[in-house]
This record gives C-alpha cells, sequence and structure tokens, in this order.
C-alpha cells in the first residue's frame, strides 16, 4: 500500500509549481491571485471554479486534470469507474507503460548495523524497511518522527519539507505501519498538535483513535499573538474494536514536595480510593524534559525514558515485539530490551549514539527501576516521610487512605519506622 499521493486540488497545485520551479509569488502573479489566497489554497483550502480555471491555465495544465490528480473524477464517470475499476487501472497503466506491482517479490532486508538477543536495528530509511517486514507481525508500534521544523539531524537531514511534502511522506510510512500492526495492536503517534490534527483524521480511516493524550512541556518559548505552546499529542490507536494489551500503571497521589499534603482536595473518597494509586489520565504532566548531559545521548531532542516506559507497559507484554521506525536516541529500544520485549527499529541518521547506549544499559536500568519504585501506590517513600514530619502541624491522618500497598509490611510496622 501507499500514502495519498495528494490530499487536495491545492496539493496538486502546489506539486506542479514546485516542478516548474516557480515560487508562490510568480505563480499568484500570473494567475492573478493574491498570494495569500494561493497559500490557502495550497494548504487546504478549497479552490473555487474560477480560481482552478485561472491555476490551470497559469501552469498549463486543464482544470480538469488538476481535479482528476486530485482524485475529482468527472461525474459522468463514477458510474462506469464503479462498475468496472480494473479496466481504469489498466487504461492508466497502459498509458504511462507502468507494470501492475505484485506481492510475489523476494524479500530483500539488508542487513542490520546492530542487534541484540531481542533487537535489530536498521540504519535505513523505514520505508524500505517497512516495505520488506511481515504484515501483522507487531504488537506494539511507537512513532516520534522529525516534526519538520528544519532540526538539524545531520546528513540527508529533510526536515525542513514542503507542508504537502511532509504530510505525504507521513502517508507513505503511516500505511506501511498500520500494515505490520497485529489485530489489537497499539499504534503511538508523538507529533506537534498541529501535525497530529491532520493525522488523526488519516489514520482514523483504518484504526480506532482511543485516546489524544497531552504530554506535558516542562519548559518553552511563548510566540507572539499565539497562546503559551505546552504540551506535544500523543495520538493513541488500536486495530480492531479493543486492545489485545491496556495495562496502565496507576500513579500516586500528588503531593507538595516538602510537606507531603495532598495537592488535590479529595473529600471523603479517601477511604475509598484504590490502595495502587491513581487513575492514569490523558494529560501526562510527570514526563520529565531530557536536558542533564548524564541522560543525553546525542545533539539533538530526545524522548524521556519514562514516557517509553509508560506506553510499552501498559500497551504491550513481555515477549511481545515492538517497532520503532525512527530511532533518534534509542529510547524506544532500551526500554524494550530492558523490559523484555523483541523490537525492531530504523535510523536514516547516525545510529552510533543507540550503539554507544546498548554498551552500557546499567543507567537506564536504574531509571526504570526508579520509576517502577514509584508506581501502583498511594504514596511515594518520599511523600510518607514528609507526611510523617508534618503530622501534627497539618493534622495529617493515616487512617484515611489504605496504604496496604505504599508500605511493606504492616502499616504499624512502617509508620513506627519514621518516629523520631
Amino acid at each position: 500500500m501507499t500514502g495519498l499521493l495528494f490530499r487536495s486540488a491545492g496539493d496538486v497545485v502546489s506539486q506542479l509549481r514546485r516542478q516548474r520551479e516557480l515560487t508562490d509569488n510568480e505563480l499568484a502573479k500570473e494567475a492573478g491571485l493574491r498570494v495569500g489566497t494561493l497559500r490557502e489554497i495550497e494548504t487546504g483550502v478549497p479552490p473555487t471554479d474560477d480560481q482552478i480555471e485561472k491555476l490551470g491555465e497559469a501552469l498549463n495544465v486543464s482544470p480538469d486534470a488538476i481535479r482528476l490528480v486530485a482524485g475529482e473524477f468527472p461525474e459522468e464517470l463514477h458510474s462506469e469507474l464503479l462498475e468496472n475499476p480494473n479496466r481504469a487501472l489498466n487504461v492508466l497503466q497502459n498509458a504511462f507503460d507502468t507494470e501492475p506491482t505484485t506481492s510475489e517479490e523476494e524479500v530483500s532486508l539488508p542487513d542490520p548495523v546492530f542487534t541484540t538477543g531481542q533487537g535489530k536495528l536498521y540504519n535505513a530509511d523505514c520505508r524500505e524497511i517497512l516495505s520488506e517486514l511481515e504484515d501483522e507481525s507487531f504488537d506494539l508500534i511507537f512513532a516520534d518522527p522529525p516534526f519538520n521544523l528544519d532540526k538539524d539531524y545531520g546528513e540527508k537531514n529533510g526536515d525542513d519539507l514542503a507542508e504537502d511534502e511532509y504530510l505525504r511522506w507521513s502517508t507513505e510510512w503511516i500505511d506501511q505501519a498500520v500494515d505490520l500492526l497485529k489485530p489489537g495492536g497499539a499504534f503511538f503517534l508523538y507529533n506537534l498538535p498541529t501535525w497530529n490534527t491532520h493525522f488523526a483524521h488519516y489514520i482514523s480511516r483504518r484504526l480506532n483513535l482511543r485516546h489524544w493524550i497531552a504530554v506535558d512541556i516542562k519548559f518553552g518559548l511563548p510566540i507572539p499573538n499565539r497562546l503559551y505552546p505546552s504540551h506535544y499529542s500523543l495520538l493513541y490507536f488500536v486495530k480492531g474494536d479493543s486492545p489485545k494489551t491496556f495495562d496502565p500503571d496507576r500513579l500516586p497521589i500528588d503531593t507538595c514536595p516538602h510537606c507531603g499534603g495532598e495537592q488535590n482536595d479529595y473529600g471523603g473518597y479517601k477511604s475509598k480510593m484504590n490502595p495502587k494509586g491513581v487513575n492514569l489520565t490523558d494529560v501526562w504532566d510527570d514526563v520529565p524534559p531530557v536536558r542533564h548531559n548524564k541522560y543525553l545521548n546525542r545533539d539533538a531532542n530526545q524522548l524521556s525514558l519514562k514516557l517509553l516506559h509508560r506506553v510499552i507497559g501498559m500497551a504491550s507484554e513481555e515477549g511481545d515485539r515492538v517497532l520503532d521506525p525512527f530511532g533518534g536516541a534509542g529510547t524506544t529500544y532500551a526500554a524494550a530490551e530492558i523490559m523484555g520485549r523483541e523490537w525492531v527499529g530504523t535510523e536514516l541518521h547516525d545510529c552510533s549514539p543507540i550503539i554507544e547506549r546498548f554498551e552500557n544499559l546499567d543507567q537506564d536500568r536504574e531509571y526504570i527501576a526508579e520509576i517502577e519504585e514509584d508506581l501502583n501506590l498511594l504514596f511515594t517513600e518520599d511523600a510518607l516521610k514528609n507526611r510523617m514530619k508534618y503530622k501534627d502541624e497539618f493534622n495529617f491522618n493515616f487512617d484515611d487512605y489504605d496504604l496496604s500497598e505504599s508500605m511493606n509490611g504492616s502499616v504499624q510496622q512502617r509508620l513506627g519506622s519514621y518516629e523520631e
């Protein structure tokens, strides 16, 4: 399967303009349109018939041809196309002297640049690898593609595409990835909200959207005349009506770092709260950015191990297969390796940061152990210590909650160990 060739008539116009090496100003002038109007058309605003006529004349292309390439077939052909779609395909193939593709071609994967007992990493364009992998062979796919912000990822950069080119490139690898997902499998796509609005609609044709997860940004720069951007978007889809695996960890109560008091008021429901902690929501404000040199594995941005630990733990089981087509710093692969999953990855650019990371995973193992210590309980160890320290000053009552999961041994023994 291939991605959508064009999304709209404006997308076709944009491609034709670049083929002719025209700027948007030059084409707008030739067509007698405002350059702002042309830009709106190229980004998806439907053009009027008059605008299509003017653009077709300026590009020396029939307006009906622009509509046809954009998927708008003449009404008089609709019934014929439905009755004999194979004939239409044959006509196009004969006109352009192309051969139909077959699925009988021999699979030809390149040698991986790095392997472990659980995983394989390919130094290649993900589209070249995804097309050769077995359909419906992965339980979880996580993708953190370039955001098209002109970031420097080294040679073969390509992070500064025109909007229509970026969306077309995205639909190509997305379609390939969806083919590889098992029934009941999970597909996560991490990107900016402005891009994920497009992808949520596109992917929903084949998968079911379970959640739009907002991942809080701990630091950012204000943008003039706009609201302060404060989250990334993480789309969570499943293939089919329900997920094969859905086992999210519970989180401890959010407490004051100084006294251990609750940040939220649970009123009379404290005794009814699950002793394993609070339900995970679709707003994740506890994922720290990776900025300290101790945890950075490359110069470009990289994802927090905490994010991948949560995703992999929630949507897969030990022994499941995980795919990440954009390796980056290898965070997905490290988390999958440590958590007992098989994994396959691709990275177009330098793979040495990933390989070097795997030479010593002790630091990542220690961090995951720290993360897991503070999951599936109502209060962390530090919070309990602080509550004990300030229990008289703030009238903290330990009988309000079921602390059976927050403490090892009996509640009385553990509370006694905090007495000064």
